[in-house]
């Protein structure tokens, strides 16, 4: 298992996993492109298994405080303990004191309990959040 930073040639399977992850995917491909290429103040984060790319994160990083704007992985490999693997080798590479946010569907319980398993923290609700006006929580974990 190894997570690096993502490369144009990584468009490919990031879009894919991004279409697989999520009912109403928000990243489109030129998007995800522009990330990868440098064009943007967010970084992606490939996560590889057995050189398979399996997931990723995209953050946006200011000083220290870190947004996780995006984490999927792939849509046969969720529920493995992939997500959790994912987020601790990420979380490693991180400099010390330093906050990280991030917004999570209400509903999305395993996603929730990844999170509590890391010990992120609830800190809000974002009332209609999502296209389809689902809330949100906010959650922060300072390391």
């Amino acid at each position: 298992m190894i997570l690096r930073k993502g490369r144009e040639s990584d468009l490919k399977n990031v879009l894919k996993i991004e279409i697989m992850a999520y009912e109403n995917p928000y990243w489109s491909q030129n998007m995800i492109f522009d990330v990868l290429a440098n064009k943007t103040d967010k970084s992606l984060w490939i996560y590889e298994v057995d050189n398979d790319v399996v997931g990723f994160i995209i953050d946006m990083r200011i000083k220290y405080e870190i947004s996780l704007l995006n984490i999927a992985i792939h849509k046969r490999l969720q529920g493995m303990g992939h997500g959790l693997k994912m987020l601790k080798k990420y979380i490693k590479t991180l400099p010390g004191k330093c906050s990280i946010y991030l917004e999570v569907n209400k509903n999305n319980i395993k996603a929730l309990n990844m999170y509590a398993k890391l010990n992120f923290e609830r800190v809000s609700i974002r009332k209609s959040y999502y296209t389809d006006g689902g809330d949100a929580i906010n959650m922060q974990l300072v390391i």
